[in-house]
């Protein structure tokens, strides 16, 4: 019974030995100005782990749906800014040939564009130069085909030393939609028409690139038609 009362004792003044060390650490954090923090050791339950996990998982989630939003709306927004300026590329190169010819054709469909380039001269009954010389001329078609790969595209083709435009019967074929001839990767759409005087040209395009679609229409006239 003494012994146990002696071991009880010791215990007691052990544990306020802790006590009083655990007391005096806490006062000179304070001092520090640190504070007091109880330590804890017990580490995180299951139920914290799966709470923490399943946060996680939303932040991830959410982070992915907004970085794959941003990126199908900057392929979209780059898509209809190719289109775009492929199309107006495109449509001044056509108005520069336009305007430089002085015959335009249309074909009944309204999906064919010939522009010929006639030589002018100067005679002495017509001395403003309205006279045609309808030798040497040259002309340039344009129009769709899908014969390369299935792809519809847009094509011109150009035909030089041509005698005599009004008995003309030289024509586009089918292996002339070649890469050599493609002026219009994402065309796929092509209209024309032209004015009784056959002095202006108005041209519409359409075009697509994915799931982006894009329309423009310009009128070109002719400086120097012929009648």
């Amino acid at each position: 019974m003494r012994q146990e009362n002696i071991l009880l004792k010791s215990n007691y003044f052990c544990n306020i030995d802790i006590i009083q060390k655990e007391i005096k650490e806490c006062e000179i954090r304070k001092r520090k100005g640190s504070g007091c923090v109880q330590k804890d050791n017990r580490g995180i339950t299951l139920i914290e782990l799966i709470i923490a996990i399943a946060i996680s998982t939303i932040i991830v989630g959410a982070a992915t749906f907004l970085l794959s939003t941003a990126q199908k709306n900057y392929s979209s927004a780059s898509s209809t800014v190719d289109l775009q300026s492929e199309a107006q590329i495109l449509m001044e190169q056509m108005g520069t040939w336009i305007m430089e010819g002085n015959r335009v054709e249309v074909n009944a469909a309204g999906d064919r564009l010939t522009v010929y380039q006639i030589p002018r001269k100067v005679t002495t009954a017509r001395p403003t130069g309205a006279e045609a010389l309808k030798t040497d001329a040259s002309k340039r078609v344009f129009w769709l085909s899908n014969k390369l790969n299935g792809k519809t595209m847009l094509y011109m083709k150009k035909f030089d030393g041509i005698t005599n435009p009004d008995s003309d019967t030289t024509d586009i074929s089918d292996s002339d939609a070649i890469l050599d001839n493609c002026i219009g990767e994402y065309v796929t759409g092509f209209t024309v028409a032209k004015s009784t005087s056959d002095a202006k040209v108005t041209i519409t395009l359409e075009l697509k690139q994915g799931k982006q679609k894009y329309s423009i229409t310009n009128d070109f006239k002719l400086r120097n038609a012929l009648q």
